[in-house]
């Protein structure tokens, strides 16, 4: 299967469901399809992105070896399409994040949640990825609460809510049973 062709040939749930399952069946597509994700025209790579979320949900240890070029796509000031991000922090809520690069993605995380512009899918998946970053470390697990409460002072969206309603009380407890009060 030629990934870059089926992925201009039709944008649907359902051709980016196939490609997703293709490129999980075959380790070669995901290859090609990071070569699209990274270097395809932009309509490519927007379409590359859609269908690398669900490689990462389903195959978030094949990406790991990727992990410094995804994160360095999603960095602020790259004039990428919200897709690019929107992979990215949705990838990192699933990715073994390897000690080497946590504090990047991290900070990744933060920057996405901080930034009330980004769409708010965006900015759900990075307060998930950075939960689950912060999960071992108190300290950031209240940096993570503290830039979710002020994300959330700056917007009526449900979706991003409705992620921080979940995410937040985890991190709360993890804060507060190690930190002093």
């Amino acid at each position: 299967m030629n990934l870059r062709t089926e992925l201009l040939r039709e944008h649907s749930a359902r051709q980016t469901q196939r490609l997703a399952d293709y490129a999980c069946a075959h380790p070669t597509a995901l290859a090609e399809l990071l070569q699209l994700f990274w270097y395809g025209a932009e309509r490519e790579r927007q379409l590359a992105a859609d269908v690398l979320g669900w490689v990462g949900e389903r195959r978030p240890k094949w990406l790991v070896p990727n992990l410094p070029g995804l994160l360095a796509a999603a960095q602020s000031g790259s004039e990428q399409h919200p897709a690019i991000r929107r992979a990215v922090a949705r990838v990192l809520q699933f990715v073994p994040v390897p000690e080497e690069w946590q504090a990047l993605a991290f900070d990744t995380c933060l920057a996405l949640l901080r930034a009330p512009r980004e769409p708010v899918a965006i900015r759900a998946y990075a307060l998930t990825a950075a939960a689950r970053l912060a999960g071992p470390y108190p300290e950031l697990a209240a940096e993570v609460v503290a830039t979710a409460e002020t994300a959330l002072s700056t917007t009526n969206s449900a979706a991003l809510r409705s992620r921080a309603a979940r995410e937040l009380p985890k991190l709360r407890n993890i804060s507060r049973e190690v930190l002093p009060g």
